[in-house]
């Protein structure tokens, strides 16, 4: 039996273990899935991992990108055509995204084969505070890490619905990496079908909720829509 491969969207809080995912699927190339480049609009951070495309990198094309936003002020932008390709190859793809408006693009062009992450750590935005004393960490530096550990938490929270799957870092690389795995290991099985965000096939849709429309609101299911 021929597996389908997917997009795997990952979103997660500073901290969580996206980077160690990140480098996991690096050290295997292809042999469980490839990793989507991000362009962006800003210099690259000493915590940056490789999936960033920064100014001054070869590959950089940020106007290239069909998928776009914005994440504090810098600019951020992804290809689906390089999506597609990775697909058509037969590998599945790992894009790490913590930007509501980039998750429904994703998911409006991927839908079936796109399925939804959250990475989940024990730390806690105050644990960011506390390191910063301990190691002097820069005030600006950690101001960001406590509001991009905000936006992550609060978009889970609010839209939590649409998640196909939560994974645990409790500290331990080992764990987290048998988690992804064994994610991976179940859509090559075909051991998870109608698991995406959008499983048009069993006939009930999972909507990321507007919240721009309808403040406040939490996530909803349509059910038994029919394909028009």
């Amino acid at each position: 039996m021929t597996s389908t491969p997917r997009l795997f969207v990952i979103v997660g809080t500073p901290g969580s273990g996206k980077d160690l995912l990140i480098r996991a699927v690096n050290q295997l190339g292809t042999l469980h899935a490839g990793i989507v480049p991000k362009h962006t609009s800003r210099a690259r951070r000493d915590d940056d991992s490789e999936e960033m495309i920064c100014p001054g990198h070869s590959n950089h094309d940020l106007d290239g990108c069909d998928i776009r936003y914005e994440n504090y002020g810098d600019e951020y932008g992804i290809k689906s055509v390089e999506i597609w390709e990775g697909l058509r190859k037969g590998d599945s793809q790992v894009a790490v995204v913590s930007n509501l408006d980039a998750i429904k693009e994703l998911q409006r062009i991927f839908s079936e084969f796109m399925v939804l992450v959250y990475v989940h750590s024990k730390m806690e935005a105050e644990e960011y505070q506390r390191q910063a004393v301990q190691y002097g960490g820069d005030a600006g530096y950690v101001e960001r890490r406590v509001a991009e550990y905000q936006h992550a938490f609060d978009l889970y929270l609010r839209h939590f619905l649409a998640f196909n799957h939560v994974l645990i870092y409790s500290g331990l690389p080992e764990d987290l990496y048998d988690q992804i795995f064994r994610l991976f290991r179940a859509y090559e099985r075909g051991d998870l079908p109608y698991t995406t965000a959008r499983p048009v096939a069993s006939g009930r849709i999972w909507e990321i909720w507007d919240e721009e429309k309808v403040p406040g609101k939490s996530p909803e299911i349509i059910g038994d829509r029919k394909k028009a």
